[in-house]
């Protein structure tokens, strides 16, 4: 589904809320703009590091460096993911095949399929506010209100089980829950099985060679680093709001104000309700429209830091878990 098609699609189901921010077609065009030069640099600027890290790991010169590496390249493996959200809305280039192909290459490390991501993610778009919401990352969402529960929702890795789930029926042939496209569903069993060749080629390199580069380069700061730090780039969207049943992204979704860093590691992404009144607006465009819309935004912090510390205090939770689309 073209960008423009689904912002109006939004538009037309939120209800009057959003009329207070203009409608796609009163923006200035150059707002829809995509810059694919800028994302090839974001990519392999997230490659270069990765790349330096493993042979930081594989080097071994020094324990703190080894370490230092494991963190830095799993940070990149969560931003790869921000980079692949630009993908799936087309935002990196026009054509349709160049952006699965970058965007599976930004999904591969943490075993995110492009096509399942953007079929779900599209959808979510659209029936955001609506019992039929629901989210590709499907986090723990309950009982967040401590320390530890924090710590175990951060890093509950139960996302995997669906994982696997997906990939005993690509393998099987069955088709993938919840996707009724044939095309969709051809493309979705297609990325997981290449998944299932990368991981089957990392295993065997390993048991023939002894070399455990992969271990410590891939599956350590997968699970140690890239599972909770996606996780808290994604908390914040939606966390404590009503994302079933109230129509207005100007109350179901959250800004948080960051500085460069920060907007620059989760590609934008800090500026969610922007995101969610236009997603037709690239990425590295979304600034700029927030710069103008925020004034109309109901539901904006300070910090990253000051939200956490919020849901960690129960200050923000989920007293009606009906609210939101979270099942774990």
């Amino acid at each position: 589904m073209p960008n423009q098609a689904v912002a109006e699609l939004i538009e037309e189901n939120v209800g009057p809320p959003l009329t207070k921010i203009a409608k796609p077609r009163e923006l200035p065009q150059e707002l829809f703009q995509r810059k694919s030069r800028l994302f090839l640099a974001k990519f392999g600027f997230a490659y270069g590091v990765i790349a330096a890290g493993w042979v930081a790991i594989a080097m071994n010169l020094h324990l703190a460096l080894s370490a230092a590496a494991v963190v830095v390249v799993g940070l990149m493996y969560a931003h790869l993911v921000e980079l692949q959200h630009e993908c799936l809305h087309e935002h990196a280039f026009r054509s349709r095949q160049m952006n699965r192909i970058f965007g599976f290459l930004c999904g591969m490390f943490m075993f995110s399929s492009f096509s399942h991501y953007k079929y779900e993610h599209l959808r979510h778009h659209a029936l955001l506010g609506r019992d039929e919401n629901k989210e590709f990352f499907n986090y723990r969402f309950n009982r967040l209100d401590s320390p530890l529960g924090f710590v175990r929702g951060a890093w509950h890795l139960g996302r995997y089980a669906d994982v696997l789930r997906h990939v005993a029926r690509s393998l099987t042939g069955r088709p993938i829950e919840g996707v009724k496209r044939p095309t969709t569903n051809r493309r979705i069993k297609a990325e997981y099985r290449l998944f299932v060749v990368l991981f089957a080629g990392a295993v065997a390199f390993t048991a023939l060679t002894g070399d455990t580069l992969l271990v410590w380069a891939w599956l350590l700061p997968l699970l140690l680093v890239a599972e909770p730090m996606h996780f808290l780039i994604e908390l914040p969207e939606h966390f404590g709001l009503n994302t079933q049943h109230d129509p207005s992204v100007l109350t179901n979704t959250r800004t948080v104000k960051a500085g460069p860093f920060l907007e620059w590691f989760t590609n934008g992404n800090n500026l969610h309700t922007t995101h969610h009144a236009h997603p037709g607006v690239p990425m590295e465009n979304v600034p700029v429209l927030s710069a103008q819309i925020l004034p109309h935004f109901e539901v904006v912090e300070d910090s990253y830091w000051t939200f956490y510390k919020k849901v960690v205090t129960g200050e923000v939770r989920y007293e009606d878990f009906s609210a939101t689309c979270m099942t774990r």
